[in-house]
């Protein structure tokens, strides 16, 4: 068997493979050689166990349902009421510190094996483990700009691409664009890049303390506004991935954004998209 460790914000997961082969995986960057807290045995080519009982957890409706099997958490890359046979299914031990991933696509001798870790599946199966006290998923663009950390919260079309290239054109380096994992260390708050990247496509695995943080807005004008208490739990929610079929989960998750704005403060940024911004936002 051969093992490939992806860390990706600090949680470090083995890929257990039953062959000498090596896996379609979309950014080296993100691969290491060490240790893995949670193996995850991959089988390609199969299916999985007969699954008879299922629990309705969450259902996308789309992409993907994920339900309880057996004392499993199983996530398939379909809705459960398709009537169609999902070929990808992630199982995970009820603790979330081990789990198989099933891959039914046949496999010849000519095709390298599929990405182990397919969207939608790798972000669900992300929110699920960081559910478990280690973090929240955002949609959120994060800047480097030389050892300061700016985190720019906003959903789609706030302008969270259009921020990445502008610092990104001014040698700063851009984590992501568009999902940020945040997480607690050593009494700070820490966010890192991640794979899953937006319409710009610079990113970078490495992560740093939250020095600044603010909400997107588009305005004729640059300006902020300062957010706090409830307001701005609710907007960091609403910018989030949070587990809504967990009462766990959700409770780490709103505790998580009432520490974070705790720890820093928050502001609603309006900005015009140009350089301007990035001078306006090293001097708040």
């Amino acid at each position: 068997m051969r093992q490939v460790t992806v860390d990706i914000a600090g949680v470090r997961m083995g890929l257990v493979f039953d062959r000498d082969m090596v896996p379609v995986l979309p950014d080296d960057s993100f691969l290491d050689n060490g240790h893995a807290e949670i193996p995850l045995r991959v089988h390609f080519g199969e299916t999985p166990p007969p699954m008879t009982e299922r629990h309705r957890l969450f259902d996308s409706g789309q992409l993907w349902a994920l339900f309880e099997s057996e004392g499993k958490y199983v996530i398939q890359n379909d809705t459960l009421d398709s009537g169609s046979a999902p070929h990808t299914f992630f199982l995970l031990d009820p603790d979330f510190q081990s789990g198989e991933i099933f891959i039914g696509n046949a496999l010849s001798k000519e095709k390298l094996p599929p990405d182990p870790l397919p969207y939608p599946l790798n972000q669900v199966l992300m929110i699920l483990l960081l559910s478990r006290k280690r973090g929240v998923l955002f949609h959120a663009c994060a800047i480097d700009d030389e050892g300061k950390g700016y985190l720019f919260l906003g959903n789609s079309g706030d302008g969270k691409s259009t921020t990445a290239k502008l610092w990104f054109d001014q040698g700063m380096t851009v984590l992501n664009d568009d999902r940020i994992i945040l997480r607690e260390k050593d009494g700070e708050i820490w966010m890192y890049g991640t794979p899953w990247h937006g319409d710009f496509k610079e990113h970078s695995s490495k992560g740093l303390p939250v020095q600044k943080l603010f909400f997107l807005r588009h305005g004729r004008q640059n300006s902020f506004r300062a957010k706090s208490g409830v307001e701005a739990v609710s907007m960091l929610l609403t910018r989030s991935f949070p587990p809504f079929w967990d009462k766990e989960g959700m409770g780490f998750t709103i505790g998580f954004c009432h520490r974070l704005v705790d720890k820093n403060p928050c502001r609603e940024l309006t900005f015009v998209p140009d350089d301007r911004m990035i001078d306006f936002v090293r001097n708040v």
